[in-house]
């Protein structure tokens, strides 16, 4: 049997490919392990998990240019179910659940965490999270 060796990821990073390929890796979308990265950030501070990260950059090799992208499903912010940015009706919809229990648990966490880090990682999670790709209106076509 092969081992499964840790690369960067080349066609899903932001910014060096590390949690692209650690989501690859670990055979989930990238957008959770750049979520939990930032969520960490927010909690511990920033420096800590900097320093994590490029040393992570460093030594973990880019993906050769035959690498296979590992197909998962991906994490995508909910045009649909939204109150602010979609973001927990996204989750709900990918864990397939009511969006009420995740906007439950993510009001929870702020209030033990003392809001800052729930707040932090969902402003950024906005930013990072795609939106749902619209699928087009097929009355529109001839």
């Amino acid at each position: 049997m092969k081992m499964k060796k840790l690369y960067r990821c080349r066609w899903d990073k932001k910014i060096a490919g590390v949690c692209g390929g650690l989501g690859h890796f670990l055979g989930i979308d990238p957008t959770f392990v750049r979520l939990l990265f930032i969520f960490l950030c927010a909690l511990t501070g920033i420096l800590p998990l900097l320093i994590i990260y490029i040393v992570a950059w460093l030594i973990i090799p880019m993906g050769p240019s035959t690498y296979v992208q590992i197909k998962c499903r991906k994490l995508y912010r909910s045009i649909t179910n939204r109150k602010i940015a979609g973001i927990c009706g996204g989750f709900a919809e990918f864990l397939k659940i009511d969006p009420t229990l995740i906007r439950l648990i993510i009001v929870f966490a702020m209030i033990i965490t003392g809001f800052v880090p729930i707040l932090v990682s969902y402003v950024i999670g906005a930013l990072i999270i795609p939106e749902k790709p619209r699928l087009p209106n097929h009355s529109n076509w001839v």
